[in-house]
């Protein structure tokens, strides 16, 4: 089984672990240079109910990204307003960590890749190509791209872009994988900027 996952943040890394560890062979597509996205910047973990969550998911059999920033974290279950026993992580190393993490485990990670469009025969996804004209085959895709992007929810939602971590004017804005296969995505909004939108427009 061949598994081909996009979008190498938190989510995308989680899913090409528990792919490898059930068997697959797994190649993990990020469109900028870094995994985990939004990852590297903020450095924050287990607050509040994704403590719960974190502790959950440990318990299930896949605890390795919670293991591997409990060894590195700079402190654990710290409390400051809004944020109960919370764990810091560097954002300035947890990449490379992770990146060894997964390169050890045997996942194709392929960064610099930003796939454009769907290989379909007979509504089946065959295939993602990307952005330079290569196609990667596979019986399993799962994209985890996010919500990030295009640079046009910078500009309704905040103020512009300022270049943030994911760097949309270097490698690209995202472009949805479900809706090239004729799917839709389903777009939820935070209860402030929903009201922040309607007030402002």
């Amino acid at each position: 089984m061949r598994v081909i996952i996009i979008g190498g943040g938190w989510a995308g890394t989680a899913a090409a672990i528990a792919a490898r560890k059930a068997g697959a062979e797994v190649c993990l597509i990020e469109k900028t240079d870094m995994l985990l996205g939004c990852g590297n910047a903020g450095g924050i973990m287990r607050n509040n109910g994704r403590f719960t969550a974190a502790e959950e998911m440990i318990a299930l059999g896949g605890g390795e990204l919670f293991q591997l920033i409990d060894r590195i974290a700079l402190h654990r279950n710290v409390e400051f307003p809004g944020h109960h026993h919370t764990t810091l992580y560097p954002v300035n190393t947890i990449e490379a960590h992770v990146r060894r993490l997964v390169l050890e485990m045997g996942i194709d990670v392929r960064c610099s890749t930003h796939i454009c469009d769907v290989a379909c025969d007979n509504n089946r996804l065959e295939g993602v190509y990307s952005d330079s004209g290569d196609l990667f085959e596979g019986d399993v895709f799962i994209e985890t791209t996010g919500s990030a992007g295009p640079m046009g929810n910078c500009l309704k939602y905040g103020n512009g872009c300022c270049m943030c971590v994911l760097r949309c004017p270097a490698f690209g804005p995202r472009i949805s994988i479900t809706e090239r296969c004729g799917g839709q995505d389903y777009q939820g909004e935070h209860h402030f900027l929903r009201r922040r939108s309607i007030t402002t427009n």
